[in-house]
């Protein structure tokens, strides 16, 4: 079923602006309005605490219904796992970068062009497979360019290699690494695991000048034909836009952009919205807009115009665990530059939102960035873009990104070396299930679950106390009793560091026994942060949650 929006009717959603100003959208008829309940519950999160919308605050996890976490790891994302507390705080960890270009154009059919953001990555067995997103201005009308995506990889993720693919000509030579031609819009390549391997990869982009919405399927990532042109519908796709098979409801997820007021380009803005479909082949339905200017990112800055000073160019959305995190491009435009017709400052930098549905999302870490521009003299210090999708290195997560030095209206940076334009591929770097940690201070803190039921024989916690800090964790009976035997008194102190520090107490390292049994548990921290946690059965293998792999 197609996607279908009427112009001509209009819901009204009135909303209390923080400054107390009020605030009308115009949203589509049969359009859900997950952002509106999500800037309801965001709204309240300027001081760092990751709040969790109204919807998700069931009654699961009381006495009667406890939360089923099976074998599941458990992710500090939000407040889902945090019935009351004391002297703690949920902290969104930045991943590390060192500035370093892992790709860029070097190449002798390159040498016009330059790296731009529509790039993808993906873990394929033992290789880091790079598809990036080759751009060429040749005049300056719109459609005066060419772009082609290229391909290298990597077997240690850090040195790439471009192999001579002999596929398509560049400049009257296929002496090139070029896997898709002519003018289409970067790529976001995904492995599908419901299509025949004929059909396994795919990749889908905005093509011009028609405009329309191609996919792509290939067996091997590099030889690719035409697959369908699956229109999301009204509302735009001039993006990265990100699909993949969500397990958790069985159809593909498709999120792309969706300009609001885009009839009105006074107005016009850009949102994120999600879509579904049971055939790639057909159309799209169950549209939701997933993130969009509320009345904090309205309030933080002055503009001459009827738009908001950020909006969201696009969004790397993907599954982790039990989760759906969003890695949220913010496109910066509100100062005033008298001798330019655009707004400034006209950059991107990455902030971090969570959803437990893949439709309502909060923003967390006090909507501060994730992932920051780089200084003015880096290649990274304009536009710094998350790439789909993060690759899991061991216990490390790494983040590939495109980084330019150069705004959206053509400006390079003051600070460039030499002025000239800088742009490439880099990497940051967490620790698995790093995103956010439950951290207590040196006078200690501690928080208790709310009733859960698992599954397995013994606990692990992904923490880090460095050396002085310590935990200890108690297991409480559906009254907040300890249970006898698992009393903090009677737990082993943990301190150290590891994504899998098992759980003891003094006369129980198996946890066997309460398998089943509703019961919560109380943390005590010290110094220290706390990742995730997991009940795990001796020698069962736990499956990494797609499509990190």
């Amino acid at each position: 079923m197609m996607v279908c929006t009427s112009s001509c009717q209009q819901v009204l959603v009135w909303r209390c602006c923080t400054l107390g100003i009020l605030a009308i959208s115009l949203v589509p008829p049969g359009m859900e309005l997950a952002n509106a309940q999500q800037a309801a519950a965001v709204s309240a999160s300027e001081d760092g605490a990751t709040v969790v919308p109204q919807e998700q605050k069931k009654t699961a996890g009381t006495i009667g219904n406890p939360l089923d976490i099976g074998i599941q790891k458990q992710l500090f994302m939000d407040q889902q796992l945090v019935a009351t507390s004391r002297n703690i705080t949920l902290t969104m960890n930045p991943p590390r970068r060192d500035g370093q270009v892992l790709l860029t154009t070097d190449q002798p059919w390159e040498k016009e062009a330059f790296v731009s953001v529509y790039s993808s990555v993906l873990k394929d067995n033992d290789r880091i497979r790079l598809w990036y997103d080759l751009m060429e201005i040749t005049g300056d009308g719109p459609y005066d360019h060419e772009r082609r995506v290229g391909y290298a990889e990597s077997k240690d993720g850090l040195h790439f290699e471009k192999p001579l693919l002999g596929l398509h000509p560049v400049g009257g030579s296929t002496a090139n690494n070029v896997v898709l031609p002519t003018k289409i819009g970067g790529c976001s390549v995904w492995i599908d695991p419901q299509a025949p391997l004929e059909h396994r990869f795919k990749t889908q982009a905005k093509v011009y000048p028609s405009g329309e919405f191609h996919m792509h399927s290939s067996p091997d990532g590099l030889r690719w034909t035409l697959f369908s042109k699956p229109h999301p519908g009204p509302g735009g796709h001039d993006t990265q836009s990100i699909v993949f098979w969500d397990r958790k409801i069985n159809r593909y997820a498709l999120y792309t952009r969706h300009w609001m007021h885009q009839r009105d380009r006074q107005r016009a803005y850009r949102a994120v919205r999600r879509l579904e479909t049971d055939d790639l082949k057909t159309g799209w339905d169950q549209q939701v807009i997933v993130m969009a200017p509320d009345e904090i990112d309205w309030a933080t800055h002055a503009t001459p115009t009827e738009q908001p000073p950020v909006d969201f160019y696009g969004a790397c959305v993907f599954p982790y665990e039990d989760v759906y995190i969003m890695l949220l491009q913010a496109y910066w435009h509100w100062d005033q530059r008298s001798s330019l017709k655009r707004l400034g400052p006209l950059g991107f930098d990455v902030r971090l939102a969570i959803s437990r549905d893949g439709k309502t999302f909060s923003r967390v870490g006090g909507r501060k960035p994730f992932m920051a521009n780089g200084r003015e003299d880096q290649f990274d210090s304009r536009f710094v873009w998350a790439l789909p999708n993060p690759v899991r290195m061991g216990d490390e997560i790494w983040i590939y990104y495109v980084g330019q030095n150069r705004g959206h209206d053509g400006r390079i940076a003051p600070g460039a070396p030499d002025g000239k334009l800088l742009t490439g591929i880099g990497r940051a770097v967490i620790r698995l299930d790093g995103f956010v940690s439950v951290d207590a201070g040196y006078r200690g803190g501690q928080f208790t679950t709310p009733l859960i039921r698992f599954s397995g024989d013994r606990l692990e916690l992904n923490v880090d106390t460095s050396g002085g800090g310590s935990v200890e964790v108690e297991l409480l009976d559906e009254q907040e009793q300890p249970i006898q035997g698992y009393a903090r008194n009677e737990s082993q102190i943990i301190n150290g560091n590891s994504v899998r520090m098992p759980v003891r107490w003094q006369k129980h390292e198996d946890v066997g026994e309460l398998a089943g049994r509703p019961m919560r548990l109380r943390f005590y921290l010290r110094d220290c942060k706390l990742y995730s946690f997991q009940f795990r059965t001796e020698g069962a293998t736990v499956a990494v949650a797609e499509p990190l792999r």
